[in-house]
This record gives C-alpha cells, structure tokens and sequence, in this order.
C-alpha cells in the first residue's frame, strides 16, 4: 500500500498512523457519508488521539483528498498487474478496464452515500480526478499502441484516433458501472467490461 504522505512538516514517525486514518476514513465515508464523519469518528476507528490526526492531516477535507491519492494508487498498481498477465489482448484490456471500474465498484456500488460521496468529490478534487482520469485513459492509449506495435491489433477505425477509441471505452464503462441491472452485481459488471474489451480489439482488428 502507498504510504500517505503527511500532511504536517512537523510531523514525526512512521506512517502506519496516517494510513490508518485514511483507511478508516474510507470505510466510514462510505458507511457513513463525509458530513456524518467526524474527526472523532476518524481517530476512534483509526486507534488514535484526535490531536494525531490533526498531526497528520489540517481538516476533515485534506483525510478525504488522502483518500483520493490512495485510490489513485491502487489503480496504478491494480494496471500493472493487469498489463503482466498472461493471455490474449481483450483479457489484458478487460483486466485494465477492471483495475479502474472494478474497485470504484468494489468500494462504493453498496453505499447509500454515493451521492453525497460523488458531490465532495467534485467540490473538494475536480482538477485531481480530471488529472487521474486523464493519466488513466492516456495508459490505456499505451496498452492500444503497444498491441498495435507487437502486431496483435490493427490501428483504430477510419476516422478516429486511439485516444478517441479510448474516450468512447471508458464513457461506455462508466455507464456500465452506473447501469441500475449492474448495481451490486460484480459479475455482471466484470461482464459488462469485456463485452466493451471485445468491441474495441475488434474495432482495431487487422
């Protein structure tokens, strides 16, 4: 796991504290929501003193942007396992699509806050999630052009790029991962995401 980094210079220690908080802070936000949650709440699901906290982190928003860059992480991570798996390309495509739909499915599809969730999100980090959305779809446009190159796709149909393929893939995965027939269905979603891995190595097809 990513250590989190402090949010205090004056902060000393290791980070098992602030990546307790943060975990914490997760799991209550989605139980929860972020209004109800507060920074008692936080220290007394993280095992810590209030005034570590706020060592650590200014305010209840700078824990829910941690939480963000914790996220961001693991779907770094979650590409790079999808990338060295063994298999033909929709399997590797549909791993990655997976590594970013999958865990936002995972940790948010159940929670009755995710309204309220997807509105801080906006108000607190709307730069930070474009800049990670982008930095996604760009890895993506990666993955294409490195099948390309190996000789196991073709290049994108007449009259669109591989970054506008992959602008239309992931626009069409997150309306799966909306779609009210896929809602606490992991299996459906897993689904969803490789019917969309086989349309686009289709349309890129020698």
């Amino acid at each position: 796991m990513k250590k989190v980094k402090k949010r205090s210079a004056g902060a000393k220690g290791s980070s098992a504290k602030p990546n307790a908080i943060v975990l914490a802070a997760l799991e209550l936000f989605t139980r929860y929501g972020y209004r109800k949650t507060s920074i008692d709440d936080l220290a007394q699901a993280a095992q810590v003193a209030k005034r570590t906290v706020y060592l650590h982190f200014e305010n209840k928003a700078a824990v829910f942007l941690a939480i963000l860059e914790y996220l961001g992480d693991q779907v770094r991570q979650r590409c790079v396992a999808a990338e060295s798996i063994d298999g033909a390309a929709v399997d590797r495509l549909t791993a990655l699509l997976d590594a970013y739909f999958g865990m936002a499915f995972e940790l948010f599809s159940k929670s009755a806050h995710m309204p309220e969730l997807e509105e801080t999100f906006s108000k607190l980090a709307r730069a930070r999630i474009g800049s990670l959305n982008t930095e996604y779809e760009a890895r993506l446009a990666r993955f294409l052009r490195s099948l390309e190159r190996t000789g196991e796709i073709g290049g994108p149909p007449r009259g669109l790029t591989v970054e506008q393929l992959v602008h239309i893939l992931v626009r069409a995965a997150e309306g799966a991962k909306r779609d009210p027939r896929v809602q606490g269905d992991r299996k459906a979603l897993e689904r969803r995401l490789r019917e969309l891995a086989i349309l686009a190595i289709a349309a890129m097809k020698k």
